[in-house]
């Protein structure tokens, strides 16, 4: 049997930062480019640091832009 899994707000938030975060390092891009590339809002990411809440939408908006950019580095990287 599965044990059950507890996903808090905290660690949901919390990848969404370290993920923006190494992708942020690796890039050079800042925090308020990723935000406005990935949802329109070029303050979003700042404000989810400070704890501003998100939806689960907006959540995965993100992580797919990041998906995307690492996909693309990384196919750029193997031609």
């Amino acid at each position: 049997m599965n044990a059950p899994v507890d996903i808090s707000a905290e660690a949901v938030r919390q990848h969404l930062l370290d993920r923006a975060k190494a992708f942020s390092e690796r890039t050079k891009t800042s925090f308020s480019a990723i935000s406005q590339a990935a949802v329109a809002d070029s303050k979003f990411l700042a404000n989810v640091s400070r704890g501003s809440n998100f939806t689960v939408n907006t959540y995965q908006r993100v992580i797919n832009w990041l998906d995307e950019q690492e996909a693309t580095q990384s196919a750029g990287e193997a031609a």
